[in-house]
Parts: C-alpha cells; structure tokens; sequence
C-alpha cells in the first residue's frame, strides 16, 4: 500500500495548563527532515515531540508547529535576580549622593531595561502536564496526518497500477512480435539476393548465415525475462503491507529502464521501437509519481 510524502494534519487540544495546537505539513524529500517551530518556553520539548513523529514517518521534509495559549499555569517560573537589583540601587544611591541628589525612593523603572534583572527557569514541577498535553495533541494530529497520507498514496497506487497494466500489455507485444522479425529479415536478404543473383543454389545458405548472425543479434529473450520479473516486483511491492518503498520502487523502475532500453537498442522493427518509446515515456511518468511516495 502507497503512502504519499504529502500530507497535512492539524489538531486541537484543551488540556488544565493552556490550549494546545499542533500543525504537521510534509513536502517531497529524498530523506527524513523534520523541522519544529514551538514557543521558546517549551524548547526543551522540541526532541522529544521529533522522537515521538520519527516511527511514523521515514521520508518527506515535515515541518512541525506548536502553538500555546496558557490558562492556569506557566512553564516557565520566573524569579528576580536580587544581588543585581542590590547592586543597581547601592551604584544609583553613590551617583545621587556625588551629585548631592535629594530622592526619597528609589524608582523601579530603572530596572526594566537591565538585561539578566529576571531569571527565567523551567517549571520542572510541571514538566509532566506539558508534556502529557503535547503528545496528546501530536498524536490527535498524527491521525489526521497518516490518514491524508493513506488516502493521497490510494490515489497514486490506482494511477501506478493503471500504468503497470499498459506496460505490461506492450512488452507481451513485443515479445510476440520479435520471432517475426527474423522471418522479415530472411525475406528481405532472399528478395535481394533473388535481384542480384536470380537462380543461385548458394543464396540459401548465404541467407540462412546471415539471419543466424542477425536472430543472434537481436535475441531479446533474457531482456524480457528479466522485464517481465522486475515488473512482477515492482506490482508486489506496491500491494504490499511494507511501511516504506519509495526508495525500492525507484531502484526498480531504474532495472525496468535498463531492460527495455537494451530492446529497443537490439530491436530494428518500427512498431516495437514504438512501443519502446511508450513503455519509456509511462515508465518515466511512474517515476515522477513515485518521488511522491514514502
């Protein structure tokens, strides 16, 4: 069963510490790429939530977004750095009694802007309830992933398989056609040699020489045997319950071409070199199909 690389799920999820939503996109990639945009707060997640999707996905560039609305609780604690503020008031009362500054209090404003003034540190106590809520709702969007992707490789296995079925019908054509060839190639060097030397007792074994030379030369036999195995191969795989292909599939369809370009190079008949070329040019739109699949 195809699994397409294209996909989209979005899920969400009200849980006792905010509003969860997730969001998994994936493109076309030769390889596994995940990348995780999430609130700095919940950064230290960002791992954990690429382990969590990494057994149910093997190819495509996927792109995670998490997004956050807290209600009762933070992830963060947040506490202030009192030997600085110490240190910032005790440098402000120096300054103010060098310049002979009256001042009763001391204006808090001053700190805003200091940078390290508050400490951020994760809420460890609370650890637990994020993450519970985070891989509820990957997981809630995980099923809407997987789904679209199951449904989108339906679409391309009945469209591969719709080709396969063309493919096939050519090649047993061709195999069927080529003894022929053999016989189009004696009448034409006996119809020849008829015109130069009419009569001769020696044109039949001149003939039957040349068409040995010639049915050697042309002997497709093992090309469509081996033709014939790869696309058996090719149509298990894609029924089959395997997780992963794509990169199988590929290795295939390179076998596939290999063969029938070698017929087509031995073949000297129009209608098979036709065929040749429409068994390439479905083989090629397999191809691009297949880049699609996981």
């Amino acid at each position: 069963m195809l699994k397409s690389m294209t996909a989209f799920g979005r899920a969400n999820f009200h849980s006792d510490v905010g509003d969860f939503v997730i969001e998994l996109q994936s493109v076309n990639r030769k390889y596994l790429e995940v990348s995780v945009s999430i609130p700095k707060e919940l950064s230290s997640f960002e791992i954990s939530l690429k382990k969590w999707i990494s057994p149910f996905i093997t190819r495509g560039q996927v792109s995670l977004r998490v997004s956050v609305s807290y209600e009762n609780a933070s992830p963060i604690i947040v506490n202030p750095n009192l030997p600085l503020a110490r240190q910032i008031k005790s440098a402000w009362d120096q300054i103010g009694k060098h310049l002979n500054l009256d001042y009763d209090d001391f204006d808090l404003n001053l700190l805003a802007d200091v940078e390290g003034i508050l400490l951020f540190e994760e809420n460890l106590q609370e650890e637990d309830r994020y993450s519970n809520a985070l891989k509820h709702t990957l997981d809630l969007a995980l099923e809407k992933f997987l789904r679209m992707k199951v449904q989108e490789g339906a679409a391309l296995q009945t469209d591969v398989l719709e080709r396969m079925q063309k493919i096939h019908q050519w090649m047993k054509t061709i195999n069927q056609k080529m003894p022929y060839a053999t016989k189009k190639y004696r009448d034409k060097l006996l119809a020849r040699l008829e015109e130069i030397v009419p009569g001769s007792i020696e044109n039949e074994e001149r003939i039957l020489r040349e068409v040995a030379l010639f049915a050697e030369k042309i002997d497709i036999a093992e090309e469509v045997t081996r033709f014939f195995c790869h696309l058996t191969h090719f149509e298990e795989l894609i029924q089959s319950e395997s997780g992963s292909i794509g990169k199988t599939l590929e290795f295939v369809l390179q076998e596939l071409n290999r063969e029938v370009n070698t017929i087509g190079s031995k073949s000297s008949d129009m209608e098979i070199a036709r065929m040749v070329i429409d068994i390439k040019s479905e083989l090629e739109r397999i191809r691009e199909q297949i880049q699609n699949v996981e």
